[in-house]
This record gives C-alpha cells, structure tokens and sequence, in this order.
C-alpha cells in the first residue's frame, strides 16, 4: 500500500471504534499521521539516504518495537492525563504494520531481536516498483481506492456540515 490504503482503512478502524466506544477524544490528524508514520521515517531512510545501506525501504518505522514504544509512551501519558495521542499514535502505526503484511517479513517486525542487521529486499527502484504495482496489481490499486474513498467520504462531509475548520483546529471528524 502506498497512502490512501492506510490513511482510509486506519481512519474507518478508528471511526467504528469511536461510532461503538460512544468516545470523541480521538484527534484524527494523529490518526492520519500515524497511519503513515512507519513509511515517512522508513522511505527517505532506507530506499533514499541510505538505500546502499539498508537496501530496503521498511526498517525502523516497520518494527514492532517502534510501534511498542509508541503505545508504553502513550500509556504513560494517559496514566498521566497528559491525553491519548501518542498512544492514537501507535495503533496507528501498528495498523499500518497489519496492513503492510509485516508477519511475513519476521527480521524487519522483530528487530532488533532476530538480529541487528535488516534484511535486504531487492526492491529495485521503489519509486517506479510502487507506480508499476498501482497500475497491475489488484491487491495494491483495490485498497488504494477504497481508501480513497474513505477518505474522501469524510472530507466531504466535513465539507457538507461545514466542519472542516473545526478539524483543522482540533481533529475531529
């Protein structure tokens, strides 16, 4: 998945959660961010900066222990009453791990307890690999459209209700 098959699917999660919880504390510009945290620290890293290094574009974003922290740090901040959005913060980046079908890539959602070393992907040129599987691969253009219209499903209802000012200012759906 690229951006809107985790921004849509990690939004809707969030909604029938709140829709069931009957809660409304849940800021969904963490959400957003977080649902693509993992790729926006892992991409410029791994299959940029340093892709002679890691040779992969998923290392630290992609692991479970990144995701952990997020949620221990979270936790703590709600024990504190400093608020959830840090721990928002980690669901959604472990969504995006569910997501990215990272059970099957144990050495990168386990590390550094298989090892310190990433395993290399030969992903080629990511960049032009992602855009070549977006327009063939079914299982990457499905999701992206469905989280399209997700997305834009709430956008424009935001739109509709003349709300979004109010989500700009404080995160509310």
């Amino acid at each position: 998945m690229v951006f809107f098959g985790h921004l849509g699917p990690t939004t809707a999660v969030f909604k029938f959660y709140e829709k069931i919880s009957k809660k409304e504390t849940i800021d969904y510009r963490v959400v957003l961010v977080g649902s693509i945290l993992p790729d926006l620290i892992d991409k410029p890293i791994g299959a940029f900066l340093f892709r002679n290094t890691f040779h992969n574009s998923r290392i630290f974003g992609h692991t479970l222990l990144f995701s952990l922290l997020l949620l221990l740090i979270g936790i703590g901040r709600i024990k504190k009453n400093k608020g959830n959005r840090v721990f928002t913060l980690g669901i959604s980046t472990s969504i995006h791990l569910i997501l990215d079908s990272m059970q099957l890539y144990k050495g990168i959602l386990f590390w550094p307890f298989l090892g310190f070393k990433f395993p290399e992907r030969p992903e080629g040129n990511w960049a032009e690999g992602t855009l070549q599987r977006l327009l063939t691969d079914p299982s990457y253009y499905i999701t992206e459209i469905v989280g399209f219209i997700i997305i834009m499903y709430f956008f424009i209802k935001l739109i509709k209700n003349k709300r979004l000012n109010e989500f700009i200012r404080n995160g509310k759906l």
